[in-house]
């Protein structure tokens, strides 16, 4: 955060930290003195793209039973070790300073300059991605530099603020960027020059903005429930018969799509692909739960195994097993991709699969928050917070869209909704249904299933234990970065991983 970052980014020039480039650069960087919003946007929009499927993704994913680390390659113990808990200071350095040095610092950027070149259409589109890239990070840290960040030159050390009142101000936040995103006229207005919602006219991208910003609204609301039910009913309600419009297909998810070209790939892909070979692997919590309903999704989610299993089964991971092994389903292409035809020759006797059995296009998009994510907010706000509309029917949307997105045929919907798309029991028992499909949904969304487990202690995890694991339980909070300690006199460690942010109020 002591840095300012300065890049003069289009949608064909932007350079990646850790070594990874999404787009060629093609300006100097030390000859930049100036940068157009029309730049800015595309940098900002890649950013947080890749925020959504790298460092915060693997952490809160491993965190969450959805990976596991416990691969064959033992000369690279990392993830094991955040799967057991173990993610300490200097392990969020990267994505620290790519957050608050890069992203919310060009988002700001990017907010100014609209605003002082009359553009209230691209500072209303930055208004929308510091609210969503600030959630994410408050539910990831608690509190965190907000009122004086991104200050750049006149505030080098900002202040850490209260995360309730960094959640209040968000609200503000998308209120002013969608009142900013209908402005009457605008000197310029996004459309294609953005890697998220690109289009060809304005209105159909504002439109995609206005029901991104919206249902992030509903996100925020609906995390405050555990501490204050009756601000979450009250403002879901009003929300929601204010006339506002929400996500209404697949189309509106926010996401960002990755190229199918070498370095321009979906970064986990990437990274599995390249450095941490053989290491990430499906955890078995996930899969198991799966297996239990047969869902269909697993097809899309994973490789079986043995890979000739007839029907396909799959396994899991998990570093509780006790040899690291390649004897396990692999992350498939709803993460990683256009999958090629199996290698028969890369297939061991065993049906694990050996590397480049399959190959992917890397083209897999980072999911942000989707349509399916809106469906079962709705069914928990109806179910549990008197809020508009009918729970069971949000509910089976939601499991609709998720296993839409993921390729299945009519016929697969079809079959699991009859088993599978009812609610039933107590609220409780209801409240469990609607958020554990909502985490099978939810597989490679960002922090959001960490959320969702912390706030309401569903799915029914089993936490690790020590001597295993680091904690008795799983965290509720990562450490702040050691660069920022090492740097910033207003912030303090927190004394462990089981501080909690301010929503988080569940016993």
């Amino acid at each position: 955060m002591k840095k300012v970052f300065y890049s003069l980014l289009t949608a064909s020039t932007i350079l990646f930290g850790s070594c990874e480039k999404f787009l060629d650069v093609n300006d100097d960087p030390n000859n930049v003195t100036d940068v157009q919003i029309t730049q800015l946007l595309p940098s900002v929009t890649v950013n947080v793209g890749y925020m959504g499927a790298s460092d915060l993704f693997r952490y809160t994913s491993l965190l969450v039973q959805q990976f596991s680390g416990h691969g064959p390659n033992t000369g690279f113990g990392t993830f094991r070790e955040y799967e057991r808990y173990n993610i300490n200071d200097s392990d969020v350095n990267n994505q620290w300073t790519r957050i608050f040095g890069t992203t919310l610092s060009d988002i700001q950027l990017l907010i100014d300059k609209a605003e002082a070149s009359g553009s209230p259409h691209y500072a209303g589109v930055a208004k929308l991605l510091k609210a969503y890239v600030y959630q994410i990070v408050v539910d990831a840290w608690g509190d965190v530099p907000y009122f004086n960040a991104s200050k750049h030159a006149e505030n080098l050390y900002p202040e850490v603020d209260d995360d309730e009142a960094i959640y209040a101000d968000l609200i503000r936040l998308i209120d002013e960027g969608i009142g900013d995103i209908n402005a009457a006229s605008s000197a310029l207005s996004p459309n294609q020059y953005t890697t998220i919602y690109t289009s060809n006219d304005w209105p159909s991208a504002r439109e995609k903005w206005e029901k991104f910003g919206n249902t992030l609204k509903l996100r925020i609301f609906l995390h405050y429930s555990a501490r204050d039910a009756a601000f979450a009913s009250q403002q879901i309600s009003a929300l929601i018969n204010s006339g506002a419009r929400f996500m209404e297909s697949n189309g509106d998810s926010f996401q960002m799509s990755f190229l199918a070209e070498s370095q321009r790939q979906n970064p986990l892909y990437s990274m599995e692909n390249g450095q941490f070979r053989n290491q990430f692997f499906p955890n078995r919590f996930l899969v198991d739960l799966m297996n239990e309903t047969g869902d269909p999704r697993r097809r899309s989610y994973f490789v079986p195994f043995p890979y000739h299993s007839s029907p396909a089964t799959y396994r899991g991971a998990s570093f509780l097993d006790i040899e690291p092994s390649s004897a396990y389903s692999r992350i498939h292409s709803y993460i990683y991709g256009t999958a090629s035809a199996v290698d028969p020759a890369r297939v061991n006797p065993n049906g694990s699969l050996q590397d480049g059995a399959i190959t992917y296009a890397g083209d897999g998009p980072a999911r942000l928050l989707t349509y399916a994510e809106y469906n079962f907010i709705r069914a928990e706000a109806a179910l549990l917070y008197g809020a508009p509309g009918d729970a069971e029917a949000f509910f089976a949307a939601g499991i609709r869209a998720s296993m839409q997105e993921a390729g299945l045929t009519q016929a697969e919907i079809d079959g699991y909704m009859a088993a599978h798309g009812a609610l039933s029991g107590t609220d409780a028992q209801q409240l469990e249904q609607i958020i554990t499909e909502k985490y099978v949904a939810n597989y490679a969304v960002l922090v959001e299933p960490w959320t969702d487990y912390r706030r309401t202690g569903y799915p029914r995890l089993v936490p690790h234990q020590q001597p295993a694991a680091i904690y008795n339980e799983v965290p509720r909070s990562l450490p702040y970065a050691q660069s920022e300690i090492n740097n910033n006199p207003h912030i303090t460690q927190k004394p462990s991983l089981l501080e909690r942010v301010f929503w988080d109020t569940r016993q």
